[in-house]
């Protein structure tokens, strides 16, 4: 039985047993990973998987089971399981489908999915060189390195996203990653740091030797750390680190911490929360994008926008159901965000540790000190500190802390350094001061 029957059966079934309203998701994929230590195999990976999640309304209330095994059987146990705890839940107001005019019509080939042709021995060959890439780096350096691993994984989906009110979805997509590990020692101490790439094409993906040299690069960097002394300073997030920050806004954007009211920025729908410079958009229809989508988990037509408009925060993210908790329309965003881009801000310097002049320089950041409910910002983070411009020495061991709004309107500058290797994409990220922890 084919996908698409799958799928309709199962709708079919649903109605006839007293459903009023029904959506399902049937998704597969499979993959193989590849890791290796030093110069040999450390294991070989391969994964293939099915499931199919039914859920089922009668009225408003709701029901929801799900199976890894999708079989005549299995599917028609998923079914009776889902209308069973439907007749046991509680009528939710907020509960149901999509209306039907805000259901996807337009499906546009957004070159998510290409062949991945590669073969074990090949992804073998990769992983290797990549490892080989650090070894070459830190010997140019006459430095002693350790490649801890060094991984190569591709991947391919397909699911379908259908419900009782004739909507129909399908997704396909493929993925392929690599990284590398690495340690080294200065003083007794050791420091691991790490480099990697991803992309929906592996032909596409950063030179396997290049990867393993970034690797090695950054872990012989952060040889030798120490502590500087407390105080206010300047601080300038990489790219990765500044992702971060963009993460907490978006979690606190979203409609079930809204609801909840456990978001500091509940109140802040239309208020000024970045300087008047920043823009964050959110382009579902990127080709190739590793969050590009017609339409969201809820079935709806997805759009593009600004998010944060000349620093005003100018739409949530909301499904369905969290709009209706809180009596406004979806956003198209069940599921979460889509594509988002960070625009570098005007007349930036290209060097921005140059712009900072004297600050802390952050690289890696550790803990889970964030607290989207209140805005309290507290990590441990390790890094460079900076005087006149130029990076002077490694440190770690410390502690950066501040409010999340008074960092966000405390941005000086968004660099050019894009990282574009997730769904978001941006550059460094300068906040004019927050409290540092060392010695």
């Amino acid at each position: 039985m084919s996908q698409t029957d799958i799928v309709t059966k199962v709708l079919e079934t649903v109605k006839r047993k007293g459903a009023s309203d029904a959506e399902l998701v049937y998704s597969e994929g499979e993959g193989v990973s590849v890791s290796c230590r030093g110069n040999e195999v450390d294991t070989i990976e391969n994964n293939q998987d099915k499931s199919l999640i039914v859920t089922v309304y009668k009225g408003q209330a709701k029901g929801s089971a799900s199976t890894a095994v999708v079989d005549d059987e299995s599917i028609a146990l998923t079914i009776e399981k889902a209308l069973a705890i439907a007749d046991l839940t509680e009528a939710d107001e907020a509960a149901g489908l999509a209306d039907k005019e805000l259901l996807a019509t337009d499906f546009k080939d957004l070159q998510l999915h290409f062949e991945q042709n590669e073969s074990v021995d090949e992804l073998i060959e990769r992983a290797l060189t990549a490892s080989q890439g650090a070894m070459d780096y830190a010997q140019s350096q006459n430095k002693d390195l350790v490649v801890d691993e060094s991984n190569v994984e591709l991947g391919s989906g397909y699911s379908i996203y259908a419900n009782s009110k004739g909507f129909f979805g399908e997704k396909r997509g493929s993925n392929a990653a690599a990284s590398v590990v690495a340690i080294a020692e200065a003083d007794g101490v050791m420091e691991r740091e790490y480099w990697w790439d991803a992309t929906r094409d592996i032909k596409k993906m950063q030179s396997a030797a290049s990867i393993g040299q970034m690797a090695a690069e950054r872990t012989l960097s952060r040889a030798g750390g120490r502590k500087v002394k407390s105080g206010k300073v300047p601080v300038l997030f990489d790219p990765s680190s500044a992702k971060s920050l963009l993460g907490h806004m978006l979690e606190a954007i979203s409609g079930s911490s809204l609801y909840q009211e456990a978001s500091f920025l509940k109140n802040d729908l239309g208020e000024q929360i970045f300087p008047e410079w920043f823009q964050l958009a959110e382009d579902p229809f990127k080709l190739s994008g590793f969050a590009s989508r017609n339409f969201d988990a809820n079935g709806v037509k997805t759009r593009a926008r600004n998010i944060i408009d000349n620093g005003v925060l100018s739409g949530f993210l909301l499904s369905v159901y969290s709009a209706r908790r809180l009596g406004l329309e979806t956003t198209g965003n069940a599921g979460g965000a889509h594509n988002l881009n960070v625009s570098a801000s005007p007349n930036v310097d290209a060097d921005l540790i140059k712009t900072m002049g004297k600050g802390l320089y952050v690289t890696s950041l550790m803990g889970q000190g964030v607290n989207t409910v209140t805005g309290d910002y507290s990590r441990g983070a390790s890094g460079f500190w900076v005087e006149n411009g130029e990076v002077q020495f490694p440190v770690n061991e410390l502690t950066i802390a501040g409010h999340l709004k008074d960092m966000y309107k405390g941005l000086v500058a968004v660099g050019k350094d894009v990282d574009a290797r997730s769904k978001t994409s941006t550059g460094s990220w300068l906040i004019e001061e927050m409290t540092l922890a060392g010695d």
